[in-house]
């Protein structure tokens, strides 16, 4: 681990350092960086509702057994998460260097206890390139040169394309789900998404959600779930006023990624 470790939540330190371990037992050389990002980097880290995140990348594609090796180590339980998940997606180098939109990724592993653990084959996606702005501006380095290096800048239009198709998923997980964490978490991704298409920078859910409050002071969907992810008070949410309320921040988004550059 190349970090001094000091910016690093506490309760996960060790657990990094035996999954970076992980990474380069079965990846060896391949692995040119791997990056912890998300909301351990964002000060809005709790292990009871925050998933660990990272970002790599791998010199190359990943055969099947290679990936499934990698998967069978960092599986919860096999290696404890010390979190509601962890959630790792590996980047070729070509594609970590040049972001476009149906990005490709070579590895993708969500496993932990809060979590179906679900290994993806190989593919492509857009909303990673939001992760790949984030890293870029704040990720810690665990293996490999600093992210803004190993990673290339996210164009303004990808990254508006980006969070219209992450907003599309949160309504669906809205329509499928009814816990409320996913009514929470599809609120607070909705503020900070029309933060990030304002400024370019992405902030925590927490963040997002403040800064949505200080434009409209009284949004009560908003300070609910704020209140709700801060353990003050119990979610009462209507389903339908979660739906437009992501709804309207995505159609603002995609009305800026149709303005002419």
């Amino acid at each position: 681990m190349t970090s001094s470790g000091s910016d690093i939540p506490p309760g996960i330190r060790e657990y990094l350092l035996a999954a970076t371990r992980s990474f380069h037992d079965v990846l060896g050389d391949r692995l040119l960086g791997l990056y912890l990002c998300g909301s351990a980097v964002q000060g809005d880290f709790a292990p009871h509702r925050s998933d660990i995140d990272l970002l790599g990348i791998v010199d190359g594609d990943l055969d099947r057994a290679t990936r499934e090796d990698l998967s069978s180590r960092l599986s919860h339980p096999v290696l404890a998460v010390p979190a509601q998940g962890l959630e790792v997606v590996l980047f070729p180098a070509e594609a970590a260097q040049t972001a476009r939109l149906d990005l490709p990724f070579a590895f993708a592993l969500s496993t932990g206890p809060g979590l179906e653990s679900a290994c993806e084959p190989p593919g492509t996606a857009n909303d990673m390139l939001i992760d790949i702005v984030l890293c870029r501006d704040a990720g810690i380095t665990l293996s490999g040169k600093p992210a803004n290096e190993a990673f290339g800048s996210v164009s303004r239009r990808l990254l508006l394309a980006a969070l219209v198709e992450e907003l599309g998923w949160h309504l669906r997980q809205v329509e499928e789900r009814s816990d409320d964490r996913t009514r929470v978490n599809a609120i607070l991704n909705a503020a900070r998404s029309l933060h990030a298409a304002e400024t370019g920078r992405i902030l925590s859910k927490t963040e997002g959600g403040h800064w949505w409050l200080r434009r409209h002071s009284r949004d009560a969907l908003v300070a609910r779930a704020l209140e709700v992810r801060e353990g003050w008070a119990p979610a009462t949410f209507d389903p339908d006023s979660v739906r437009g309320f992501v709804e309207m921040v995505a159609r603002k988004i995609d009305s800026m990624r149709r303005e002419p550059a």
